[in-house]
């Protein structure tokens, strides 16, 4: 049998920019902001204490990781035509014929092919699940849990991904 929790709170939110690419050839949007709102679910089974959780542990995770990502422009590292180089405190970004440059501590690259709300979602689940375990917030194996997360980037417009 398996049980869950779910996370939704007004502080589970975070505000950052962003620019994806679409189409063939490669076509990029405006650089442009949401104001992100993130629900989280954990289910799994019921542990010795009589929960599936944490809810203490799992919601800090989750303040954590909006934080992290609050007031920042969001980078994809993987994307194969976005190059994205350091020099001294400037972030440099180029998709040719385009360049933008920013403040190095306004800036969060992440592992990811593309800034999508999708690939956001994804983003956080991994490192929601990598906190929940470093927090030793699962009494069993991770894999016997599964997270889902969605992101809501404009009202009403929300991506899911279930790990």
């Amino acid at each position: 049998m398996k049980y869950a929790v779910r996370f939704e709170n007004d502080s589970l939110y975070f505000s950052a920019s962003h620019f994806i690419t679409f189409g063939n050839p490669e076509k990029v949007e405006a650089l442009h902001g949401h104001n992100f709102r993130l629900r989280a679910e954990i289910a799994g089974p019921m542990n010795h204490r009589a929960y599936v959780v944490d809810f203490v542990i799992a919601f800090d995770a989750l303040q954590r990781i909006c934080k992290m990502l609050s007031h920042k422009v969001l980078l994809p590292r993987d994307h194969p035509y976005i190059k994205i180089v350091l020099i001294e405190d400037l972030v440099k970004v180029t998709m040719s014929p385009l360049s933008w440059s920013f403040p190095q501590g306004d800036t969060l690259t992440l592992p990811i092919k593309n800034t999508t709300t999708e690939s956001l979602a994804e983003y956080i689940a991994t490192v929601y699940r990598k906190s929940l375990e470093n927090d030793s917030a699962f009494e069993y194996p991770s894999t016997q849990y599964s997270i889902t997360i969605e992101l809501e980037e404009s009202p009403g417009m929300w991506a899911v991904f279930q790990s």
